[in-house]
């Protein structure tokens, strides 16, 4: 899609887990040629660097494998890190980022350090009874990490699609535990919203929708900022 804007895109986008923004975040990578940055790949990518000589790649490992978050400046810094290496050649896709005020604040900081476009937040808004039942029924495969869902043909299949093996069901995505993380998130989410209503830059759509049409009413939203 042809952009009359001259920088392209960044979107940040909002969600408890079980929203479907990872689907989401695909679906326009691809619209508009973004860069799906994952900070939840980063943080194990730079994990698996740990015990050469980084005091960062060590510091996240430690945090990781003892199951405790990441600190805002640490989340700050990998994202950071990643803007400045690509943010000549794309836009970006943040999620889930920023998960905290400090967080958003400092990514409006580096926007404009790095003379990008301020940030769009597109909220994909769930109930927690849905969200829970999309959790509760995901699984993935233990070797590669991917995850699928019923509408997914692996699923049915109940083999990965890209290696073969038997999918299962994350010991995170228990009936109780998946209410507990949409409550966490939702807390967070709230105050994200919050601060980019105020700057006028929220977009909300309803995620208990088919993907096409939540993706459509997605792309309905950007209509203006295009």
């Amino acid at each position: 899609m042809h952009l009359s804007h001259p920088r392209p895109l960044n979107l940040v986008l909002v969600g408890p887990p079980g929203s479907g923004k990872g689907t989401q975040a695909q679906l326009l990578e691809e619209r508009f040629s973004l860069y799906h940055l994952a900070t939840g790949d980063l943080i194990r990518a730079i994990r698996a660097h740990a015990g050469a000589d980084d005091t960062l790649a060590n510091e996240v490992k430690a945090r990781y494998d003892a199951g405790i978050p990441q600190p805002d400046a640490v989340v700050v810094e990998i994202v950071d890190r990643e803007i400045k290496r690509l943010h000549r050649k794309t836009g970006f896709i943040f999620d889930p980022f920023p998960l905290s005020v400090p967080q958003a604040i400092e990514l409006e900081r580096m926007v404009k350090q790095y003379n990008m476009r301020e940030p769009l937040a597109i909220s994909i808004d769930v109930r927690e009874e849905e969200a829970v039942r999309r959790l509760t029924l995901r699984r993935f495969c233990p070797t590669d990490q991917h995850v699928y869902h019923p509408h997914d043909a692996a699923y049915t299949k109940n083999k990965c699609a890209v290696c073969g093996g038997p999918l299962q069901q994350r010991s995170d995505d228990t009936t109780e535990l998946a209410k507990k993380r949409y409550l966490t998130y939702v807390d967070r989410i709230i105050k994200i919203k919050e601060f980019y209503r105020e700057h006028g830059r929220l977009l909300e759509v309803s995620g208990e929708q088919s993907i096409q049409d939540v993706y459509q009413e997605v792309l309905q939203a950007l209509v203006p900022y295009l």
